[in-house]
């Protein structure tokens, strides 16, 4: 299978527009991996994709 890798914000527009004003720019840019076709994704999929790009976002003050 193909792995591609793109910006998040890219994903969001194809499958979720209507999450995008939600996200953070830092969020939107992060570069995430998906494997195979971007068409094939489900948005359970992408839920969870934004979900994994918001936690690496998150900076803890205490670390």
């Amino acid at each position: 299978m193909q792995v591609e890798t793109l910006k998040l914000s890219t994903l969001v527009m194809t499958i979720t527009p209507e999450l995008y004003s939600l996200l953070t720019k830092e969020e939107l840019e992060a570069d995430v991996m998906i494997q195979g076709d971007i068409d094939k994704l489900k948005r359970e999929d992408v839920n969870r994709i934004i979900a994994s790009a918001i936690e690496q976002n998150v900076s803890t003050p205490y670390h």
